[in-house]
Parts: structure tokens; C-alpha cells; sequence
């Protein structure tokens, strides 16, 4: 009884929560609503991103054309219930991805998808089961989740290296978290304002160490049918950071709704990596299908 009490507790705060929101998600900072983006905002911010990227050697990068690693995913309590990607709220995997692009493969280790392997190849997805390869409707309620897992899975990863390109950056304020001060840079497409089209991100560059360990988000781009989702946002820490070929690859992603929690305990969503290698295998092993064309970084 008592479980089911807090489920239904915390379903009415979710859902209280979507009701009284008003529009878009918004994650620019008083400083920005106030200040507006500035030259001056915007040098900064895209000083202090270069900077992080270098310190976390993603200058390093474009040396390497794949990477693979093996992600044990844990996904806890009502929330992670609600935003499951995957068939289990617990599972290894096995990933490849070619570095800058959204061509991507996992293999279900356990589980009812066990020995499975799905795709994207040029955002077609795909499915490798019994030596049969079978492509999908990648917006088919069924494949939705696991075509967002691949390409957030990549995302998530590459993360700095990705939003450090943004058009549209521009330094945010400082706030502390757990003893620290950070510099926040906010990133986004477009226009600053929120939009349907494309995220915003705030990254949280630590002061002392220069390196990122924090990055808020939206959720723009939605693979649950729940209404009002638009109208909440995330924030995924990254830590254990592991020197890979000379970039410090984040070994552990934790997930909070809404915003950076005080404690780390306080996630919904577990990602462990283990085995990262880079340039285990080539691009090619990724073209399931020759006649697609090679795909880019496009996903904003």
C-alpha cells in the first residue's frame, strides 16, 4: 500500500507540476532575461566552453573516427518507470558510434531483446535479429524509444563536443552546487527564446578543475506520449571521467529531473561505462545499407 501511495503522491506532483507550467521549458538564467545575449556574454561563454574543451581533451576528437563501450543502464522508481527506453528498467548493452555523426548501434546483452541488435544508420533505423536485418519505421510508437536511446546514448557522450559548436552561446552567472562555484554557459539553435525546433543547454563549468560536470537541458524532442513533457526539462551529471586516448571520457551519467539535485542518490537514471576503446572497429561496419548516405551532426 505503501508503494503504491507514493506512486499516486508522486504522479499528482508530475501532474501538478504540467498544469501549472505555462509554455516552454525555459532555461536562461535571470542574467540572460535581464541582460539579454551580449557580445561581451557571448565571448565569455565561448571562451569558458573552449577552454573546458580542451581541458577534457575533445580537442583530441577528430583524431578518432568510432568508439565503442560496454553501458550497464539502470533506470529507478516511477519516473524511470515513465521514461524507460529500453524493454528493462535494467540492462547491459554494447555500443558503437562513429564520432560526430548519428550512426549508431546497440546490442541487448540480457533480457527479452537478449542477442538483439538495433540501429540507426543516417537517422533510418534498423533491426539485426537472427542474422535477419529488417529497417523500421523509426516513428512507430514501438521504435521511437530505442531511436532516441541510440542517438541520446551518443549525445550524452559527446556532449561538450557538441554544444561547444552552438550558434547561439552566451555566458549565464555563476551558482554553487555541493561546495562548488560554477560559471554557466547557456547554448541553444535558433533564438534564445524557447522554441519547439531545438533545446537549450546550460553547462556547468566547475571554476576550480575547468571541466564540465553538469549540463541542463529541455526535452523538445519527445519519444513518450504524455502531454505538458515540453513544459519540464533534465539535468545529467557527469563523473568518473577516464583518460582514453588523452580525452577524459565520463564513465558515469547520472539524470535529474528538472534540475541538478544536492545529492547524488536523488537520479532517475543510471549510466555506467565500462571497456571504452577507441577505433575498435570501422565506420564501415555501421553502413548496413550501402545506397543510405553517410549522415552528419544535425540533431539540435
Amino acid at each position: 500500500m505503501r508503494v503504491n501511495m507514493l506512486k499516486s503522491i508522486g504522479l499528482l506532483v508530475i501532474g501538478s507540476t504540467i498544469l501549472q507550467s505555462c509554455g516552454l521549458y525555459d532555461l536562461r538564467t535571470k542574467m540572460i532575461k535581464k541582460e539579454g545575449i551580449t557580445i561581451e556574454s557571448t565571448n565569455k561563454g565561448k571562451t569558458i566552453l573552449e577552454r573546458a574543451w580542451k581541458a577534457q581533451g575533445f580537442d583530441k576528437l577528430k583524431n578518432h573516427r568510432t568508439y565503442a563501450y560496454h553501458g550497464s543502464d539502470t533506470w529507478r522508481g516511477m519516473l524511470g518507470r515513465i521514461s524507460l527506453i529500453w524493454p528493462e528498467m535494467k540492462t547491459e548493452m554494447d555500443f558503437k558510434f562513429q564520432v560526430g555523426t548519428f550512426e549508431g548501434q546497440t546490442t541487448f546483452l540480457d533480457g527479452k531483446r537478449k542477442g538483439d541488435l538495433a540501429g540507426l544508420q543516417n537517422w533510418n533505423y534498423y533491426e539485426i535479429s537472427e542474422n535477419d536485418t529488417l529497417f523500421k519505421d523509426k516513428d512507430d510508437k514501438e521504435n521511437r524509444r530505442i531511436v532516441f536511446g541510440i542517438a541520446a546514448f551518443q549525445y550524452f557522450t559527446e556532449m561538450l563536443d557538441r554544444i561547444k559548436d552552438a550558434p547561439i552561446i552566451s555566458y549565464a552567472g555563476e551558482q554553487e552546487c555541493r561546495g562548488q562555484l560554477y560559471d554557466l554557459v547557456f547554448c541553444t539553435w535558433e533564438t534564445d527564446k524557447p522554441h519547439e525546433e531545438h533545446d537549450q543547454y546550460v553547462a556547468w563549468i566547475n571554476k576550480k578543475t575547468g571541466l564540465m560536470d553538469f549540463t541542463q537541458y529541455t526535452l523538445r524532442e519527445l519519444y513518450l506520449n504524455l502531454p505538458g513533457l515540453k513544459m519540464l526539462g533534465a539535468g545529467v551529471e557527469f563523473t568518473d571521467l577516464r583518460n582514453i586516448d588523452g580525452v577524459l571520457i565520463p564513465h558515469q551519467q547520472l539524470f535529474y529531473l528538472m534540475d541538478i539535485r544536492k545529492k547524488q542518490k536523488n537520479n532517475f537514471h543510471e549510466l555506467i561505462l565500462s571497456d571504452f576503446k577507441f577505433d575498435s572497429f570501422k565506420p564501415e561496419e555501421l553502413r548496413i545499407d550501402k545506397s543510405i548516405k553517410n549522415g552528419g551532426n544535425f540533431k539540435n
